[in-house]
């Protein structure tokens, strides 16, 4: 476990009941108030948080996750091709039981700190004072964000799933997705306001990571890799 009297001191901002108003800046090197300080600056940037308890998160098993701090990079991620927008709380427990549910290296709580809809809510996964879990290899000093949508082209894959997506397409009865711009307005907000807390100095999609495996090649799809891209640009953030 991570000695916290000795952890780097974080500039954050906040207010006294994490509503919009006149900001406080403080400086603080406890990591739950600055967990606490990054929910209020959400809500105080106009944008809805949902914390973990009001999605219904299952308990996780904290006695077996690592500390974390000091994150320097984030990870894009799509919610996967089975996924579309829909409500954002269900999918969440979907995704948390099937990480954690594993036959093979489960989880210990959903991999990624946060997600966001297709309406721009930012929802608390996994507790940001812990490793995530959402990048082979590259968990150390990563935020990990889902956008809670299908972000792949039809085919994309070149697997059993891709060619019935890609058959489906063509017959009419699916469509590539439209990403919401509720959705990529808020995420632009939401690293920008991680980079106040953060030195973060990249920003990557899932695929761009070295090594990565299944899903893991796809992820977050064509649109969702586009999206990461323009962001990475316009913020002046390096690649993976």
């Amino acid at each position: 476990m991570a000695d916290y009297k000795n952890q780097h001191w974080t500039s954050s901002h906040t207010t006294a009941d994490g509503n919009a108003g006149d900001v406080i800046s403080v400086s603080v090197n406890d990591r739950a108030a600055t967990r606490q300080a990054i929910i209020n600056r959400v809500r105080q940037g106009g944008m809805n948080f949902v914390e973990r308890s009001d999605w219904a998160a299952h308990k996780n098993r904290s006695e077996r996750m690592h500390d974390d701090w000091n994150y320097k990079r984030i990870a894009i991620h799509h919610a996967g091709r089975s996924f579309s927008c829909g409500p954002a709380a269900l999918q969440l427990q979907d995704i948390q039981e099937m990480q954690m549910d594993k036959s093979i290296a489960p989880s210990d709580d959903i991999g990624y700190h946060y997600a966001l809809d297709c309406f721009g809510n930012v929802f608390e996964g996994r507790d940001i004072r812990f490793k995530g879990e959402n990048v082979h290899n590259y968990n150390t000093g990563v935020i990990g964000i889902v956008l809670l949508e299908n972000l792949t082209e039809p085919g994309e894959g070149h697997d059993g799933v891709a060619k019935l997506q890609k058959f489906l397409g063509a017959v009419g009865f699916a469509r590539p997705p439209k990403v919401d711009e509720r959705q990529v307005q808020s995420l632009t907000a939401f690293v920008g306001i991680l980079r106040e807390f953060f030195h973060v100095d990249t920003l990557g999609g899932h695929r761009e990571f070295p090594g990565q495996l299944g899903e893991g090649k796809i992820c977050p799809g064509n649109f969702g890799l586009e999206i990461v891209r323009e962001l990475r640009k316009s913020m002046g953030l390096g690649a993976p």
